[in-house]
C-alpha cells in the first residue's frame, strides 16, 4: 500500500513539474496581425520532420483569409535538395483573442480541415514587426526565428535567442539557414 501511495505522489509531483515547464512559454499579449502579415524568412529552427529536406531560402507568407477575416492564410516555401521547390498551404486561427499571439495552424488538405486533428500550436513569443520574430510551441518541440529579410543583425538574433532560452527552448539545437558576416550558426547566450 505504501508503494502505491508513493507512486501516486511521485506521479503528481512529476506532472506538476511538466505543467510548470509548459506554462513557461508565453505568447505576446499585444499581437497586431495586420503588422505581422507579409513575408518572413526563416533564419533558424529547431529540427522538425516536415522541414527535414528544406534548404534556404525558406519563407512563410501570411495574409488575411478573404473568406473569413478571423483566419490567416499561410504559405510556406522552401527549396529541396534536388527535388525542386516545396510549397505548403495552410490556415491559422486565433486560439484566444486576436491580440494574443496564440494561434493554431493546419496544413491538411482543404477538404480535411473540418476534422479536429492536424492542428499545431503557433505561438508568437516576440515580434519586432519590421525586423524579427520568434515563434514556438508550448511543448518546446518547435521554434522558429523569422526575419523580414535573410540578412538580419546578430544583436537582434541574440535578443530573440535569449527570450527562447528563458522560455525553456534548447537553442543549442537550432539549425541556421544562412551563413552571414552578421551572425554565426552557433551563438553563445548566457
Amino acid at each position: 500500500m505504501r508503494m502505491i501511495k508513493l507512486f501516486f505522489m511521485v506521479a503528481m509531483v512529476l506532472s506538476t513539474l511538466n505543467f510548470a515547464h509548459a506554462d513557461s512559454v508565453t505568447p505576446i499579449n499585444d499581437f497586431q496581425i495586420n503588422n505581422y502579415l507579409g513575408t518572413w524568412y526563416e533564419i533558424a529552427r529547431l529540427p522538425n520532420r516536415f522541414e527535414k529536406k528544406c534548404i534556404a531560402p525558406i519563407t512563410a507568407s501570411y495574409s488575411i483569409d478573404p473568406n473569413n477575416i478571423d483566419r490567416v492564410v499561410v504559405v510556406n516555401k522552401c527549396s529541396r535538395n534536388g527535388d525542386g521547390p516545396s510549397i505548403a498551404d495552410g490556415i491559422a486561427s486565433f486560439v484566444e483573442s486576436a491580440n494574443v499571439g496564440k494561434l493554431e495552424v493546419t496544413f491538411l488538405p482543404k477538404y480535411l480541415r473540418w476534422l479536429p486533428i492536424g492542428y499545431g500550436d503557433y505561438w508568437v513569443l516576440y515580434v519586432d514587426y519590421k525586423k524579427i520574430a520568434l515563434v514556438g510551441s508550448p511543448d518546446h518541440d518547435y521554434l522558429w526565428v523569422l526575419a523580414r529579410s535573410a540578412d538580419v543583425d546578430q544583436e537582434s538574433i541574440n535578443n530573440v535567442l535569449a527570450i527562447a532560452k528563458n522560455q525553456g527552448f534548447e537553442i543549442d539545437k537550432l539549425i541556421f539557414n544562412y551563413e552571414s558576416e552578421h551572425y554565426e550558426s552557433t551563438v553563445s547566450i548566457r
